[in-house]
C-alpha cells in the first residue's frame, strides 16, 4: 500500500485526472464494438452454415430470427 502511495504522490493531480479521461475516452465504446463484432461473427457463421447445409446452421438461424 505504502508503494502505491509513494507512486500517486509523484503526480499531481492534473496528471491523474487526464490519465482517468484518457483511459474513460478510449474504453467507452469496447461493449458497442465487442457486441457488433459478435454480431458479425454470428452473421458470417450462418453465411457459411448455409452454404455447407450443416445441421448446426437449422439452430443458428432460430437465434438470428429471434
Amino acid at each position: 500500500m505504502e508503494n502505491i502511495l509513494d507512486f500517486l504522490k509523484e503526480f499531481n493531480l492534473q496528471t491523474i485526472l487526464s490519465m482517468g479521461a484518457i483511459v474513460w475516452y478510449f474504453t467507452r465504446d469496447l461493449k458497442l464494438s465487442i457486441d457488433l463484432l459478435d454480431k458479425d461473427i454470428r452473421n458470417m457463421n450462418t453465411r457459411i452454415s448455409r452454404i455447407e447445409g450443416s445441421v448446426y446452421g437449422k439452430e443458428i438461424y432460430n437465434n438470428i430470427e429471434k
